[in-house]
C-alpha cells in the first residue's frame, strides 16, 4: 500500500443553508442523560449555526410539570425516565406555542462516559436507551402531536465513547434537516466534547470547594 496525505478545503454548506439554520428553533428535554450531556448539545447546535436563543430546553422538573404533562400511557418503572413525557408535553404545548419549534431534539444514548474504571463497559441502562422511542409512541399514539404542531422528531441512536462514531451517526441524523456537511458536523462535535470537557472539569472544582 502506498499512503498520501491529501489536503482539501473545508467543505460548508450553502449561504440558504447557513441562514435557514440562523431561523430554525430546536428543543431538547431536560431529563435524563441530556442534563450531564447537556454541555454538548448546545455547543453541537450552536457551532451548526443554531442561534443561542434557538436551543430551547424544557423547563425544569417540578410538580406542577409533572401532574400537568405526566399523562400520556408510559409505563416506564422509574420516575425520572417516565417524568420525560411531562418535558415534552411542555415544549409541545408551551414552548411551541409561544414561538413555534421546528425540531426536538432527543438522542437515544446508548453509551455514556463514566468515572468508573476497570468496567466491562459504560453503557446506558435499557430504560434510558429506550425512552425516545416511548417517547414517540406516547404522542403519536391516538394524535401525532409532533405532525400535528410540524415538528420533526429526531432522536438517532448515539454512542458518547466514540467521537468519529458519534459524528457519523450525528451526520447520518441532521444532514437532511439542517442542511449541513460532513465537514461541519465533525467540527461541531470536537467543539462539543470541548464544552462537555470544560463544563466536567468546573463541576468537578466546585465540588472540591
Amino acid at each position: 500500500y502506498k499512503r498520501k496525505t491529501v489536503k482539501r478545503r473545508f467543505q460548508r454548506s450553502s449561504q440558504a443553508a447557513i441562514e435557514r439554520r440562523r431561523r430554525l428553533r430546536v428543543a431538547l428535554p431536560r431529563v435524563l442523560n441530556m442534563y450531564s450531556t447537556g454541555p454538548f448539545w448546545r455547543t453541537f447546535l450552536e457551532t451548526l449555526g443554531i442561534q443561542k436563543q434557538n436551543v430551547v430546553w424544557s423547563d425544569e422538573t417540578s410538580e406542577e410539570l409533572w401532574r400537568e404533562g405526566g399523562k400520556y400511557g408510559s409505563i416506564d418503572p422509574c420516575y425520572p425516565s417516565k417524568v420525560a413525557q411531562a418535558h415534552f408535553h411542555n415544549l409541545l404545548f408551551h414552548h411551541h406555542e409561544k414561538k413555534a419549534i421546528n425540531y426536538i431534539l432527543y438522542p437515544a444514548m446508548t453509551h455514556v462516559d463514566s468515572p468508573l474504571e476497570n468496567v466491562m463497559d459504560k453503557t446506558s441502562c435499557p430504560i434510558v436507551q429506550g425512552s425516545p422511542n416511548v417517547m414517540a409512541a406516547a404522542f403519536t399514539k391516538e394524535v401525532d402531536f409532533f405532525a400535528e404542531r410540524g415538528i420533526e422528531y429526531l432522536m438517532p441512536a448515539v454512542t458518547m465513547l466514540e467521537p468519529n462514531l458519534i459524528a457519523k451517526q450525528l451526520f447520518e441524523a441532521v444532514e437532511g434537516p439542517l442542511r449541513v456537511t460532513r465537514d461541519e458536523v465533525e467540527f461541531a462535535v470536537k467543539e462539543a466534547f470541548k464544552a462537555l470537557a470544560e463544563f466536567e472539569k468546573r463541576l468537578q472544582k466546585r465540588g472540591r470547594a
